[in-house]
């Protein structure tokens, strides 16, 4: 009965039980694939890495009965609170649907490598330990399991130079910011002696009494050098302060923050659109809550003086960047990668607030961003046109010209989400951007809030243009696209008749939103 219990405490059970998931099915499909019948049992294994998703859930779910309070595993490397119980369950539900939407795309496209669906399910697994992750040595190594998973899922199309070329320069960039991020944390663990979230938190308890839960900032000339002797802790705030700035480069770098977006735009273009529906609607999640953990709920944010002006700066730099670069595209997939940076920009001036405001509004956004994302990056994948299917994978914004004409409520729901991303009232996307300017208001950022409302005006028009061709442009002939799936169909339509009742009813959102945000500033 004790082993029970201890079992049942086991904060890591649905990331452990994924893990073996991996290993049987990658003996189950080495064995399979043996037999003459190999490329039919791609189909197969995806129903089985669906079905292990869904247990995974179940065994989320069961552990927020357990959840009365911050639990802590593995010498507190590991945490479950609601944060990261959100944000795996969040992770989860969103990677099943993904894998609903891509079963046409692999077989089509031939993607019949066992291997890949693995490499899905590995990347999934990272996601999930990032969000549980409370200290630097195991976010790191989470960040690297997502990020070589996410590699080999660009590079995974062999017989296309586009697809390898992404891969490559995913690879290398990617390679690059994951040595600024292990050189920040290894001078941040030089500096204060230690990765831990929860020991940071109490040593800058330890140096600022009182301070810390108005949320205040700290400027680094108040600490004088009798505070940074206070039990066993002696460091130099001038490298705290740099290894911290790499931590972040790093991160912004994963998010695709401008100027560091320069890869995003090639990578989703040129990999498998199978992948790049990962890399735009699941990879976000995680990073964002390992930057709260790190930034407010370990209080690294009070040490880092002036912090949030550096981030301001990024966000508006990727607001600016992804909104008129946007513009020129004739690409769909560019197009919405341009946008994503955008949308990252709008996320990260609502946390560089600061506030609970601020940090609400983020968690608001993300969640409309990744529905909105999915109803997109879905509505792309099942749009597959008869006559250039095979040879033409990737969409210009003219092969959607008179969408309405082939299939009407498929594009009633595109063009309905498309002024949801844009900010048009009374639709949820214009409540979301609402609060983030709000939030940016509240904290006197109006030159910043100003810059943001006026790109949110200019990036309408992309928006606008796509609408424009699926139902205005004059045109003779529209092309003729393949019958869609019933259950993938039915995805479409339940994401988006939920964004219609958030937008009629954005009352539960708020509140879900409002109390992760008060996990923030504990």
């Amino acid at each position: 009965m004790n082993n029970l219990i201890i079992l049942q405490n086991l904060v890591i059970i649905p990331e452990l039980f994924l893990g073996i998931c991996i290993i049987y099915l990658l003996l189950y499909s080495s064995i399979i694939s043996t037999h003459k019948t190999y490329p039919l049992i791609q189909n197969l294994l995806l129903k089985l890495v669906i079905l292990s998703l869904i247990f995974c859930m179940f065994l989320l779910y069961n552990d927020s009965f357990l959840l009365t309070d911050i639990n802590l595993f593995f010498t507190n490397s590991f945490i479950l609170d609601y944060l990261s119980f959100f944000a795996k369950i969040t992770t989860v539900i969103f990677s099943i649907c993904c894998l609903i939407m891509i079963q046409n795309y692999i077989k089509d496209h031939k993607l019949n490598q066992f291997e890949y669906l693995i490499i899905i399910l590995i990347s999934i697994l990272g996601f999930l330990l990032l969000c549980s992750a409370n200290d630097f040595l195991t976010a790191y190594l989470a960040i690297e399991v997502q990020s070589l998973s996410f590699y080999i899922m660009a590079a995974f199309k062999k017989n296309s130079s586009f697809s390898v070329e992404a891969g490559l320069k995913y690879f290398v960039l990617g390679s690059f910011s994951s040595a600024l991020l292990l050189f920040g944390i290894s001078l941040l663990y030089g500096a204060l002696g230690t990765f831990n979230f929860d020991d940071i938190n109490s040593l800058f308890l330890s140096l600022t009494p009182g301070t810390l839960g108005d949320a205040t900032l700290i400027d680094l000339k108040d600490i004088n050098e009798d505070n940074l002797k206070t039990g066993i802790f002696e460091f130099e705030p001038a490298m705290v302060l740099f290894s911290l700035v790499l931590v972040l480069i790093s991160l912004f770098f994963k998010l695709a923050v401008a100027p560091l977006h320069v890869w995003s735009p090639d990578v989703y273009e040129n990999s498998p659109t199978s992948s790049t529906i990962f890399f735009a609607v699941i990879s976000k999640l995680s990073i964002l809550v390992l930057l709260l953990r790190i930034f407010n709920i370990s209080h690294l944010h009070a040490f880092f003086y002036n912090w949030r002006y550096f981030i301001v700066g990024l966000a508006v730099l990727s607001v600016l960047a992804g909104t008129f670069a946007a513009i020129e595209q004739r690409k769909l997939k560019s197009l919405l990668a341009y946008s994503s940076v955008s949308h990252i920009g709008y996320i990260l001036i609502s946390f560089s607030a600061g506030t609970i405001e601020g940090i609400q509004s983020l968690y608001f956004y993300i969640i409309i961003y990744m529905l909105a994302g999915l109803c997109v990056w879905s509505i792309f994948l099942l749009l597959r046109i008869k006559a250039v299917y095979q040879q033409k994978a990737n969409k210009d914004l003219t092969d959607l010209t008179l969408l309405y004409k082939s299939n009407n409520f498929i594009s009633f729901c595109f063009s309905t989400v498309l002024f949801s991303i844009a900010g048009f009232p009374p639709l949820i996307g214009f409540f979301a951007k609402l609060g983030i300017f709000l939030s940016a208001i509240e904290t006197s950022m109006y030159f910043v809030a100003t810059i943001a409302i006026l790109t949110s005006v200019i990036s309408t028009f992309y928006y606008i243009r796509i609408i424009k061709i699926m139902y205005f442009e004059k045109v003779i002939v529209s092309h003729l696209f393949m019958p869609l799936n019933f259950i993938q169909s039915f995805i479409i339509i339940c994401v988006f008749f939920l964004l219609i009742y958030l937008f009629i009813n954005p009352t539960l959102l708020y509140l879900l939103s409002y109390k992760l945000s008060l996990l923030s500033f504990i």
